[in-house]
């Protein structure tokens, strides 16, 4: 890039100082992978350091200076005691700008380029930055004037001295900066609009950097490394279908099992049948999604205070064409697989089972011998049971009026039958750890992560319950079995759901019952936390390993009482994002934690992952927000955290109170 050109855009651009830092590094210690939310400087004014920023690595000692754009990626590694300036500013064009000047600054950004500067005369631009400092330590509004001042002479100097130097700064790669950007967050929720923020571009230039330089649209680029990260985790981990889906990016499994199996062809589970133990992941098919970054109707959650929908834009995808189809002969012949099984297990369900593999033999043994002789009743009393007809989220279902045999695959709603006194006989695995439900879990029998057809099978149920984000090849070999309820995932609140759980079972009186009682308690203690807490605001947040996740009114953790039931403030940003809006959580970086931490803040570890939550907790930004300081961080139950069925609405409504008054 010409100087000249760089020196004329500073000229027409409006500068502001948004932090100046001065740190200091013990040797061996350093500073890994700070993504600057800024272009910023970096002075070293004592010892060396080991620095690199994206691709740039150099040995910055005494007196060296080194300048990078917003999105770059920072690194330092003392190699004896470092102490450097670091200043954080924000540089726009002043309106109205010519249409040549714009051109130049999407071209040959100079405050995000990328170098490195050996001084021939440094005094001057020390002096200039200690003063900055000084004065910006004070956090008096006129000593902040005067540190903006002393930028502008700092930035003159520095020009001044490239200039007669003959230097002249490197633009960075930028499709480098936002690939290294995806394979490190794509378990966040993206947008295009988030990563041309990000790097302080259009998202026209952003899309035609990739499509000359790759063939291929930011968009797909992140969807493949998403989804090879998703079969890698498959064929690796035993992670249940939820968990894997938000570690690589997507709201629920439903949305998570579609894009899938558009991407290899095959759904997760078939997927993780068929290459489970052959090596290396295989490679994706040719044909690409026509989707965006999350699906139609997902819950995604963007940090940015403008919470943004591309990703609901465009809708569908392009169809996939085959040559073969594996996929549906497969599903096929399962499907006259299981028809044939059920016939003959009504005599000798022993046979029927003989020769499946291992794993499902075992774990069809154990069930029976938990079961012990709990199915007594007959497929003929069956057959003859009332039944009725319920409107799930995909539909009409007959199912039984009375329902005895009740299977909860939901994983977290099983404490809304429990509460109406309905005990199912068997339930999955996240059903089964609520701390919440002890004492009433007895005699229900775990059958497992996934739901083992064969297992459900020997059990004899007469309804299944699930969400809807359950694999559709799932629900067809259960729907074989027996009538399926495949309820709306976060549709409703904890009260809407338990009155569908009492329509199902035959207890809407039970159910209706408990909210009157619920409603009572609410207005008991509703005045005595509103005169304590006022207008200050609360909020939920919890550390996990690559940052904090923020919650609104509809992820469990308490947030249906605090902002629902109790009508309680919070932060703006999550007020907008995600009570007002659609998501039911989001991630965001400790940098942004005072944005989003209110007057009280309810927390605990995420517990979902290996993070260590003392990252967070023992930082200098946590240890600084005014609800620390005033002893107004409540530690909520890190196990039940996830629930909001009555039971747990119930243990997360007393805490909440014994936490207030």
């Amino acid at each position: 890039m010409n100087l000249n050109d760089h020196i004329k855009l500073w000229n027409h651009a409006s500068i502001k100082v948004l932090d100046i830092r001065s740190n200091s590094l013990e040797p061996g210690t350093e500073i890994p992978h700070y993504q600057l939310p800024a272009s910023a400087f970096v002075y070293a004014y004592q010892g060396h350091a080991c620095v690199q920023m994206d691709d740039m690595r150099l040995t910055l000692r005494r007196n060296q200076i080194m300048h990078g754009g917003r999105g770059a990626v920072l690194h330092i590694k003392a190699e004896e005691s470092f102490e450097y300036f670091l200043i954080l500013y924000k540089a726009v064009l002043l309106l109205p700008s010519s249409s040549k000047l714009l051109l130049q600054l999407e071209r040959d950004d100079p405050f995000k380029c990328q170098y490195s500067f050996d001084p021939l005369y440094p005094l001057p631009l020390l002096s200039r930055l200690e003063q900055m400092y000084e004065n910006w330590v004070t956090f008096d509004p006129l000593h902040s004037l005067h540190a903006r001042t002393l930028f502008l002479q700092f930035i003159h100097e520095l020009l001044w001295q490239m200039q007669h130097q003959g230097l002249a700064p490197v633009p960075p790669d930028l499709l480098a900066q936002v690939l290294r950007y995806m394979q490190e967050h794509y378990m966040e929720p993206v947008t295009l609009e988030i990563l041309a923020e990000l790097f302080d571009c259009s998202v026209s230039y952003l899309s035609k950097l990739f499509k000359s330089r790759m063939n291929e649209s930011p968009i797909r680029v992140l969807t493949q490394i998403r989804m090879e990260a998703a079969a890698n985790l498959l064929l690796h981990s035993n992670y249940p279908l939820q968990e894997l889906s938000e570690r690589v990016g997507y709201p629920d499994a439903h949305t998570f099992s579609r894009n899938f199996k558009k991407h290899y062809g095959l759904p997760p589970a078939q997927f993780k049948l068929q290459f489970k133990g052959e090596g290396p992941v295989p490679k994706s098919p040719v044909y690409h999604p026509k989707s965006a970054l999350v699906a139609d109707n997902s819950q995604c959650y963007s940090i940015k205070s403008n919470e943004n929908y591309y990703h609901l834009r465009k809708r569908g995808g392009l169809p996939v064409k085959r040559g073969t189809k594996p996929a549906s002969i497969a599903t096929a012949a399962l499907m006259l697989c299981f028809t044939l099984l059920i016939s003959a297990c009504s005599n000798t369900p022993n046979q029927a089972i003989r020769g499946t593999d291992s794993n499902s033999t075992q774990a069809v043994n154990t069930i029976n011998q938990e079961a012990g002789t709990a199915k007594e009743s007959s497929n003929a009393g069956n057959a003859a049971a009332a039944t009725k007809t319920y409107v799930d989220s995909k539909g009409e279902v007959t199912i039984p009026i009375n329902p005895e045999r009740i299977i909860d695959l939901t994983g977290s709603a099983i404490g809304n039958l429990l509460v109406l006194d309905v005990k199912p006989i068997a339930a999955a695995d996240d059903s089964l750890k609520n701390p919440f439900h002890e004492g009433r879990l007895d005699n229900i029998i775990n059958i497992g992560t996934e739901p083992n057809a064969e297992a459900i099978l020997e059990l004899d149920p007469d309804l299944i319950i699930t969400f809807d984000y359950i694999e559709e090849s799932q629900y067809e070999q259960l729907a074989q079995i027996a009538p399926v309820v495949r309820l709306k995932y976060g549709a409703g609140t904890p009260q809407e759901l338990l009155l569908e759980f009492g329509k199902i079972t035959g207890k809407e009186d039970a159910a209706q019952q408990w909210i009157e009682e619920w409603d009572a308690k609410i207005a008991e203690v509703k005045p005595q936390i509103t005169k304590v807490v006022g207008d200050k605001t609360v909020s939920i947040l919890q550390p996990y390993a690559k940052g904090i996740y923020a919650w609104g009114d509809k992820g469990g953790r308490g947030g249906e009482i605090l902002y629902g039931d109790l009508g309680l403030k919070a932060p703006d940003i999550i007020q907008k994002t995600l009570i007002d809006g659609e998501g039911f959580g989001g991630n965001l970086s400790l940098e942004l934690l005072p944005e989003y931490a209110g007057d009280y803040i309810f927390t605990s570890n995420w517990g979902w992952d290996d993070g260590d939550a003392n990252v967070v907790y023992g930082s200098s930004i946590w240890k600084s927000l005014p609800a620390v300081k005033n002893k107004q961080v409540y530690f909520i139950d890190e196990k039940g955290s996830y629930y909001n069925d009555p039971i747990s609405l119930e243990a997360q409504l007393k805490f909440i109170v014994e936490s207030f008054l």
